[in-house]
Formats: structure tokens, sequence, C-alpha cells
């Protein structure tokens, strides 16, 4: 298995270890002088270890796993492009300032490495839900569905007798005034439905429609069509819907840093990633 190793600060070279301490092959070399002061990359390095060091380990750290998982595309670009655009239309001219505020020098660098780096985080969590895809269906149990909701127990039980007839469902929620969409979605246990539509789709196995569901309140009335409990007849939805949990984000770097067993050298470095980044600290995890 190949060995994530970090450089810190890119071009920097790391040339060996004293004291568990990285030290840096040329630490005199100037990087850029102002006047008569010059900035080396010893003060460089330095400088980044006295601030969140482990942060920007973490950062470069991905990067590698990026460009070995999910390299950028042509179609990623296109994307990133349309959003800036999109960003450079709704700011108007506060665009520049916008950019400043958030650190970048210009909108080439916030597609680079704010944009497209946050599309490769989606990737790289689809790629790990693909990967570990029955577990995770284990974990959230997927289901296809449709639901309708309404405030009146009297509708929601209209309703239900019109579906058991034979009527749409999505017909019969629009008009009898359904306040959510009955378009097909995913279902899962991380979705924001009342508590009791969530218990009564953890048992089922087995596309059904349910009775009229009361939330605890008593103050909505639900019905719920499963459409398809075989996660596999409609994976790709699934996929997309599990990726979107917001756990599944960390949980997907964690793996590929354990993957491509993510080594740190230097203590000061180690340290802070010991406190503030534990989960990614994969060789502690192996003592």
């Amino acid at each position: 298995m190949k060995k994530l190793v970090l450089l810190a600060l890119g071009a920097l070279l790391l040339a060996g270890c004293s004291d568990a301490r990285a030290s840096l092959k040329d630490p005199k070399t100037a990087v850029f002088s102002v006047g008569n002061q010059t900035l080396t990359k010893g003060d460089m390095y330095n400088f980044m270890l006295a601030r969140d060091a482990g942060y920007f380990t973490i950062n470069e750290a991905k990067k590698v796993i990026f460009e070995k998982e999910v390299p950028v595309t042509d179609e990623m670009r296109s994307e990133a492009k349309e959003t800036l655009n999109t960003y450079k239309t709704m700011l108007g001219d506060s665009f520049a300032s916008y950019l400043q505020s958030y650190g970048f020098a210009d909108e080439e660098e916030y597609l680079n490495n704010s944009l497209l780096v946050s599309l490769q985080v989606q990737e790289l969590t689809k790629v790990y839900v693909n990967e570990k895809f029955g577990d995770l269906v284990s974990r959230y149990s997927p289901k296809k569905i449709r639901i309708m909701q309404f405030t009146d127990e009297a509708t929601a039980n209209q309703a239900l007798e019109q579906v058991k007839s034979g009527a749409n469902f999505e017909e019969t929620a629009t008009s009898l005034g359904s306040s959510v969409s009955a378009a097909e979605t995913i279902a899962t246990t991380q979705s924001s439905y009342a508590t009791n539509v969530l218990s009564t789709l953890s048992v089922i196995t087995d596309p059904t429609l349910t009775d009229v569901i009361a939330d605890d309140n008593g103050a909505n009335f639900y019905i719920v069509q499963v459409i398809a409990t075989d996660a596999e007849s409609f994976k790709d939805e699934a996929v997309d819907t599990i990726a979107a949990i917001s756990a599944l984000s960390s949980e997907a770097s964690i793996f590929y840093f354990e993957k491509y067993n993510f080594t740190v050298y230097d203590k000061t470095i180690y340290d802070q990633l010991e406190s503030n980044y534990a989960d990614y600290l994969i060789q502690a995890k192996s003592k």
C-alpha cells in the first residue's frame, strides 16, 4: 500500500528528522524580499508550524488523495466555471471584495482552490459510498418513496381512500393540497421527516402504501407510498442521497487517509493533529 507522504509547504523539501522534528534541506534559501528584509524558506516553515499546521497538513494531504481518487475532469471544471459565473453575476461589483475577504488573490485561485476542491470532496464521498454501498445501505436504509402531508386528518383519510381506489398518488396530493411535493424521492434514516414517519419506514421491507401517520403533536398527517426498498434497483439515486449526509464527507476522507497510510513525521504537526484532528491521525490508531 502506497504511503501518503506530505511535504510541508509544497515546494519545501524535508531533509530529515532531528528529535522527531522535520528539518528543511535549504532553510536559508530566500523566498522573497521587501526592502532590506528577506523571507527564507525556514521563516515560512516556522511560521506555518506556529499557526495551524495541522489544518494545513490535512488540506494538503487531501489534495494528494483527490489527485489519486477523483482528479479534476472537464465536466467538473465546466461546472465550477458555471458556479463562478453565477457568483460573479449575483455579486456584481462586490465580487472582487468577496474574493479578498476569503483570502483569494483572483478568480482563478478561487476556482482552483475552492470551487473545484468542493466538487472533488463531493465526488470522493460518492466514490466512498459506492465502495461501501452495502454497509451504508444497512446503516441508512434508503427507500424510494412518495409522501403527502396534510394538517387535517379528514383530508388525509380522503386522500388515502382515493389512492387505495386507484387514483394517482401525485395527482391526489396536488388536488387535495398536500403541503409537500409528492414526487419520487429517496428517504433514509437521516431524512428530516417526522419521527413517526421514520419509525414507520424503518420496519417496511417491501413496497407498500402506509395508513395515515400522525406526527407526535397530531398537527400533521402523512401518507407514504413506498415504491422500492431494494437499494440496488435505484443505486445511483441512493448513492447521491447517502453521499449528501453531512457525516459522510469526513468519514470518506478518513477512509482514504487510512487507505494511503497517511503518516506524519514532524512532532509539532503530529501534536497539533492529535489535539485538533485526531480522527485523521492514522498512525496513532495503529499503535
